[in-house]
Protein backbone atom coordinates (compact mmCIF):
# COMPACT_ATOMS: atom_id res chain seq x y z
CA UNK A 1 0.00 0.00 0.00
CA UNK A 2 1.32 3.91 -0.30
CA UNK A 3 2.85 5.06 2.24
CA UNK A 4 0.33 8.59 2.10
CA UNK A 5 -2.34 9.36 0.17
CA UNK A 6 -0.35 12.92 0.20
CA UNK A 7 2.59 13.78 -2.26
CA UNK A 8 5.84 12.71 -0.37
CA UNK A 9 9.04 14.84 0.03
CA UNK A 10 12.33 14.27 0.78
CA UNK A 11 14.33 16.07 3.74
CA UNK A 12 16.66 15.88 6.53
CA UNK A 13 15.76 15.31 10.07
CA UNK A 14 17.42 18.38 12.38
CA UNK A 15 15.58 18.43 15.91
CA UNK A 16 12.57 17.45 17.69
CA UNK A 17 11.72 20.31 19.99
CA UNK A 18 8.18 18.54 21.77
CA UNK A 19 6.65 14.82 21.05
CA UNK A 20 4.68 16.73 18.60
CA UNK A 21 7.07 18.30 16.49
CA UNK A 22 10.01 18.18 14.19
CA UNK A 23 12.15 20.61 12.90
CA UNK A 24 13.09 19.62 9.02
CA UNK A 25 15.30 20.75 6.51
CA UNK A 26 13.38 20.53 2.54
CA UNK A 27 15.11 22.17 -0.01
CA UNK A 28 17.12 23.78 2.00
CA UNK A 29 14.92 25.86 3.66
CA UNK A 30 13.88 25.01 7.58
CA UNK A 31 10.30 23.83 8.23
CA UNK A 32 7.95 22.29 11.23
CA UNK A 33 6.67 19.00 10.51
CA UNK A 34 4.06 16.88 12.96
CA UNK A 35 5.64 14.00 14.18
CA UNK A 36 2.88 11.15 14.38
CA UNK A 37 4.51 9.31 16.59
CA UNK A 38 4.27 9.87 21.11
CA UNK A 39 7.46 6.98 21.19
CA UNK A 40 11.06 8.05 21.84
CA UNK A 41 12.40 7.04 19.14
CA UNK A 42 15.94 8.32 20.34
CA UNK A 43 17.83 5.99 18.11
CA UNK A 44 16.11 7.45 14.88
CA UNK A 45 15.70 10.63 15.04
CA UNK A 46 18.67 11.60 15.08
CA UNK A 47 20.54 14.79 13.51
CA UNK A 48 21.08 14.88 9.70
CA UNK A 49 19.22 11.64 8.61
CA UNK A 50 17.15 11.57 5.99
CA UNK A 51 13.54 11.71 6.24
CA UNK A 52 10.63 11.06 4.17
CA UNK A 53 7.77 13.63 4.83
CA UNK A 54 3.92 14.07 3.73
CA UNK A 55 2.36 17.14 2.16
CA UNK A 56 -0.58 18.39 3.32
CA UNK A 57 -1.28 22.06 3.44
CA UNK A 58 -4.65 22.69 4.55
CA UNK A 59 -6.28 25.97 7.02
CA UNK A 60 -6.67 24.14 9.81
CA UNK A 61 -3.32 22.17 10.33
CA UNK A 62 -0.66 23.82 12.45
CA UNK A 63 2.04 22.36 9.97
CA UNK A 64 2.43 21.66 6.06
CA UNK A 65 4.21 18.45 6.84
CA UNK A 66 3.85 14.98 9.01
CA UNK A 67 7.00 13.34 9.42
CA UNK A 68 6.74 10.29 7.81
CA UNK A 69 9.51 7.58 7.58
CA UNK A 70 14.00 8.17 8.73
CA UNK A 71 16.92 6.17 7.42
CA UNK A 72 18.35 4.08 9.77
CA UNK A 73 21.39 2.20 8.75
CA UNK A 74 20.80 2.13 5.10
CA UNK A 75 16.84 1.05 5.26
CA UNK A 76 13.81 2.87 5.58
CA UNK A 77 11.75 3.15 9.04
CA UNK A 78 8.29 4.08 9.44
CA UNK A 79 7.51 5.78 12.26
CA UNK A 80 3.76 6.60 11.70
CA UNK A 81 1.52 4.82 14.27
CA UNK A 82 -1.67 5.16 12.43
CA UNK A 83 -0.14 3.80 9.40
CA UNK A 84 0.62 0.53 11.00
CA UNK A 85 -3.86 0.37 11.79
CA UNK A 86 -3.72 0.88 7.87
CA UNK A 87 -1.69 -1.59 7.17
CA UNK A 88 -3.11 -4.58 9.20
CA UNK A 89 -6.34 -3.52 8.07
CA UNK A 90 -5.52 -4.11 4.45
CA UNK A 91 -3.71 -7.49 5.67
CA UNK A 92 -6.85 -8.74 7.99
CA UNK A 93 -9.13 -7.29 4.46
CA UNK A 94 -6.96 -10.02 2.38
CA UNK A 95 -7.64 -13.04 4.95
CA UNK A 96 -10.28 -15.61 3.35
CA UNK A 97 -11.75 -16.01 6.36
CA UNK A 98 -12.27 -12.47 7.62
CA UNK A 99 -15.67 -10.99 7.15
CA UNK A 100 -17.25 -7.77 8.45
CA UNK A 101 -13.72 -5.78 8.84
CA UNK A 102 -14.72 -2.96 11.12
CA UNK A 103 -11.85 -0.03 12.31
CA UNK A 104 -12.16 1.87 15.49
CA UNK A 105 -14.58 0.14 17.55
CA UNK A 106 -16.05 0.72 20.97
CA UNK A 107 -15.86 -2.12 23.69
CA UNK A 108 -15.75 -1.10 27.68
CA UNK A 109 -13.91 1.70 27.81
CA UNK A 110 -11.63 1.50 25.01
CA UNK A 111 -11.66 1.82 21.21
CA UNK A 112 -10.04 -1.31 19.57
CA UNK A 113 -8.54 -0.44 16.39
CA UNK A 114 -10.23 -3.74 14.59
CA UNK A 115 -13.35 -6.09 15.12
CA UNK A 116 -14.62 -8.64 12.74
CA UNK A 117 -15.92 -11.80 12.12
CA UNK A 118 -13.50 -15.17 11.34
CA UNK A 119 -15.73 -17.43 10.28
CA UNK A 120 -18.49 -17.35 12.99
CA UNK A 121 -16.79 -16.47 16.06
CA UNK A 122 -16.56 -12.44 16.73
CA UNK A 123 -13.09 -10.79 17.18
CA UNK A 124 -11.29 -7.68 18.25
CA UNK A 125 -7.45 -6.85 17.64
CA UNK A 126 -5.48 -4.30 19.30
CA UNK A 127 -2.76 -2.97 16.54
CA UNK A 128 0.48 -1.71 17.72
CA UNK A 129 3.38 -0.35 15.39
CA UNK A 130 6.79 -0.94 16.23
CA UNK A 131 10.53 0.56 14.91
CA UNK A 132 12.44 0.30 17.81
CA UNK A 133 15.21 -2.33 17.87
CA UNK A 134 18.10 -4.18 19.93
CA UNK A 135 20.26 -6.18 17.64
CA UNK A 136 17.80 -8.04 15.23
CA UNK A 137 14.91 -8.04 18.00
CA UNK A 138 11.92 -5.62 17.59
CA UNK A 139 10.50 -4.09 20.65
CA UNK A 140 7.56 -2.28 22.22
CA UNK A 141 6.85 -0.30 23.66
CA UNK A 142 9.85 1.95 23.39
CA UNK A 143 8.08 4.45 26.07
CA UNK A 144 5.84 3.60 29.17
CA UNK A 145 2.74 3.38 27.64
CA UNK A 146 -0.89 3.83 30.18
CA UNK A 147 -3.13 3.65 27.11
CA UNK A 148 -1.18 0.10 25.50
CA UNK A 149 -1.64 -1.50 29.01
CA UNK A 150 -5.47 -0.15 28.83
CA UNK A 151 -6.12 -1.82 25.69
CA UNK A 152 -4.76 -5.10 26.59
CA UNK A 153 -6.79 -5.41 29.62
CA UNK A 154 -9.81 -4.77 27.58
CA UNK A 155 -9.08 -7.21 24.98
CA UNK A 156 -8.94 -10.16 28.27
CA UNK A 157 -11.65 -8.69 29.17
CA UNK A 158 -13.53 -9.18 25.58
CA UNK A 159 -11.59 -12.52 25.73
CA UNK A 160 -13.35 -13.69 29.26
CA UNK A 161 -16.58 -12.64 28.35
CA UNK A 162 -16.63 -14.97 25.20
CA UNK A 163 -15.17 -12.53 22.16
CA UNK A 164 -11.82 -13.45 20.65
CA UNK A 165 -9.36 -11.10 20.51
CA UNK A 166 -5.54 -10.70 19.83
CA UNK A 167 -2.86 -7.78 19.40
CA UNK A 168 -1.08 -7.64 16.28
CA UNK A 169 2.66 -5.80 16.11
CA UNK A 170 3.55 -4.11 12.92
CA UNK A 171 6.82 -3.81 12.30
CA UNK A 172 7.54 -0.72 9.95
CA UNK A 173 10.71 -2.54 9.07
CA UNK A 174 12.67 -5.19 7.13
CA UNK A 175 15.53 -6.32 9.49
CA UNK A 176 13.96 -7.55 12.49
CA UNK A 177 13.91 -11.65 12.64
CA UNK A 178 11.82 -11.81 15.84
CA UNK A 179 9.75 -9.51 18.36
CA UNK A 180 9.87 -9.12 22.03
CA UNK A 181 7.99 -7.11 24.60
CA UNK A 182 10.31 -4.92 26.13
CA UNK A 183 9.70 -5.68 30.06
CA UNK A 184 12.71 -3.41 31.17
CA UNK A 185 10.92 -0.38 29.45
CA UNK A 186 7.26 -1.06 30.50
CA UNK A 187 6.85 -4.47 33.20
CA UNK A 188 3.06 -3.42 33.31
CA UNK A 189 2.51 -4.04 29.45
CA UNK A 190 4.85 -7.08 29.54
CA UNK A 191 3.39 -8.71 31.85
CA UNK A 192 -0.57 -8.15 30.48
CA UNK A 193 0.67 -9.26 27.78
CA UNK A 194 2.22 -12.39 29.01
CA UNK A 195 -1.31 -12.65 30.73
CA UNK A 196 -2.51 -12.35 27.46
CA UNK A 197 -0.46 -14.99 26.03
CA UNK A 198 -1.40 -17.74 29.31
CA UNK A 199 -5.67 -16.80 28.19
CA UNK A 200 -4.79 -17.66 24.61
CA UNK A 201 -5.61 -13.98 23.18
CA UNK A 202 -3.32 -14.13 19.87
CA UNK A 203 -0.28 -12.27 19.62
CA UNK A 204 1.52 -11.95 16.24
CA UNK A 205 3.87 -9.80 15.03
CA UNK A 206 4.39 -8.92 11.23
CA UNK A 207 7.60 -7.62 9.25
CA UNK A 208 6.97 -4.58 6.97
CA UNK A 209 9.38 -3.41 3.94
CA UNK A 210 9.72 0.11 2.93
CA UNK A 211 10.88 1.34 -0.23
CA UNK A 212 10.36 4.87 0.52
CA UNK A 213 7.11 4.92 -1.40
CA UNK A 214 4.79 2.38 -0.49
CA UNK A 215 5.01 -0.36 2.44
CA UNK A 216 3.97 -4.11 2.71
CA UNK A 217 3.81 -7.29 5.06
CA UNK A 218 6.86 -9.37 4.23
CA UNK A 219 6.58 -12.11 6.88
CA UNK A 220 5.48 -13.03 10.42
CA UNK A 221 7.91 -13.25 12.71
CA UNK A 222 8.24 -15.42 16.28
CA UNK A 223 7.25 -14.10 19.27
CA UNK A 224 8.70 -13.93 22.97
CA UNK A 225 6.32 -12.42 25.93
CA UNK A 226 8.07 -11.59 29.18
CA UNK A 227 8.41 -15.44 30.26
CA UNK A 228 10.79 -15.08 27.04
CA UNK A 229 8.75 -18.35 25.58
CA UNK A 230 8.90 -18.10 22.06
CA UNK A 231 5.51 -18.11 20.30
CA UNK A 232 5.39 -19.91 16.89
CA UNK A 233 7.88 -20.06 14.17
CA UNK A 234 8.85 -17.47 11.08
CA UNK A 235 6.14 -17.43 8.51
CA UNK A 236 4.76 -15.58 5.14
CA UNK A 237 1.62 -14.02 5.12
Amino acid sequence: MKLSKFPLVSGIFISRPNRFIAKVMINQEEKVAHVPNTGRMGELLVPGVRAVLAWNPAPHRKTDYTLILVENNGRWVGIHSVLANKVAYEYFDAQSDVSELKQEVIYGNSRFDLACFRGAQPWFYEVKSVNLMAGDIALFPDAPTERGSKHLAELINAQQEGYRAGVVFIIQRNDATSFQANTKMDPKFSSLLDQCHNLGIEIRALSCDIDGVNIEIIGELPVSVSSEEILGKVQKP
